[in-house]
């Protein structure tokens, strides 16, 4: 296992990660990986694009002015993770806010190990439906991205071992922590990242093709 101080999210690396946890709840005692959270983006082929979040309420597309949006603090958004299948999870970022906000290209990814130390897990930024448009987040209502990974055995040197997920906005400010939501809908209470790289698609207005990698 490496630790480290992640580097910014840079457009271009490429990507895997393995995730194992166990679904939240109120059990204690030693907490078992859940098996469904165990990915290996290799095993099977993507989803349709029309994979969403539950209750999740699309944004609205701006034209693009060329201007960079306006930072905005992470602190205004709630960030979900779900899974699709192994090896493939949809971003979801809420606007939890009292006024709109604008953002646009792509949610830098932070992974941290057990001691909250950030890790240096190899990151791509890829255009993936295509290039980010400007969004403008009314509150209650959601951004969209696809995260692709491949697991890495926990032996290996090579593969970075997290336990918080975190997400910084586009051009924001502060990160917030990332919910893990299990392929059963239920919010995971342990999660557990075996990384090697992941690849992180542009944010979308809706769910249309963001997990067709």
């Amino acid at each position: 296992m490496r630790g480290s101080t992640i580097g910014q999210g840079v457009a271009g690396i490429a990507a895997v990660f393995a995730l194992a946890a166990c679904s939240g709840g109120g059990t204690t005692g030693a907490q078992q990986p859940s098996s469904d959270l165990v990915a290996n983006s290799s095993t099977s082929a993507a989803p349709t694009a029309t994979s969403s979040v539950p209750n999740a309420q699309p944004s609205t597309q701006q034209p693009h002015t060329g201007a960079a949006p306006a930072s905005v603090a992470a602190s205004g958004f709630h960030a979900e993770l779900t899974i699709q299948q192994p090896g493939l999870g949809l971003l979801a970022l809420e606007n939890t806010g009292k006024s709109a906000v604008t953002i646009e290209g792509w949610p830098q990814l932070q992974f941290l190990a057990a001691d909250d130390s950030q890790l240096k897990v190899p990151t791509q930024n890829v255009e993936i439906p295509g290039p980010g448009p400007s969004i403008t987040l009314r509150p209650g209502t959601n951004a969209f991205a696809g995260v692709k990974w491949e697991t890495g055995d926990k032996g290996n040197p090579s593969t970075f071992v997290a336990t918080t997920l975190k997400l910084v906005p586009p051009h924001g400010s502060g990160s917030t922590v990332v919910d893990v939501i299990g392929t059963d809908g239920q919010k995971v209470g342990y999660p557990e990242f075996d990384v090697t790289s992941v690849k992180v698609g542009t944010l979308q207005p809706s769910t249309q093709g963001v997990t067709v990698f």
